[in-house]
């Protein structure tokens, strides 16, 4: 088991190449969310269950993690209108060790649909809406070791973020 890593970034306005169609994040995605979610994960993630899927995905709603920003959180759905990709946005992560910044809380996408760019997309989608918003940077934390991951958010600038006296 490997430690997480915070990054964070500046938000700006970016664009995607060749973008799928995507749309706001609403309740009704919950079962959608969380069925996604629980796929997405090996069991040593949060998710061991789909309930524990579910009452995650429904603890972001109910904003257990922080005020989730349903504008910046899209998602992207296939030709019959399931949810394949997904990000969810918070205004804030709760936590005492995490920046004062917009929190990327899950980025997830259906195995049947990765290596098409879609996660970059949504990225950057949410970064757009943040910037639009008037928010300056956004955060996320990984595991360390997801190389995937890390090497997705540092082509979109993302960087480490360490802890100064004055953000905790």
């Amino acid at each position: 088991m490997s430690g997480t890593i915070t990054l964070i970034a500046q938000t700006s306005e970016t664009t995607s190449t060749n973008p799928a169609p995507s749309r706001q994040v609403t309740a009704d995605d919950i079962p959608a969310l969380s069925e996604l979610f629980f796929q997405a994960y090996d069991a040593s993630s949060a998710a061991t269950s789909k309930e524990d899927a579910q009452q995650i995905i429904q603890g972001v709603f109910d904003g257990e993690f922080g005020p989730l920003l349903p504008e910046a959180s899209p998602v992207i759905e296939d030709e019959d209108g399931h949810v394949v990709a997904a990000a969810i946005v918070l205004e804030q992560r709760k936590g005492d060790d995490l920046p004062k910044a917009p929190y990327l809380f899950e980025l997830f996408t259906a195995s049947s649909h990765r290596r098409r760019g879609l996660a970059e997309q949504l990225v950057r989608e949410a970064m757009t809406k943040l910037y639009n918003q008037g928010y300056e940077e956004v955060s996320l934390r990984i595991a360390e070791d997801n190389s995937a991951a890390l090497a997705l958010y540092l082509t979109l600038d993302f960087n480490r973020w360490v802890p100064y006296n004055d953000d905790v």
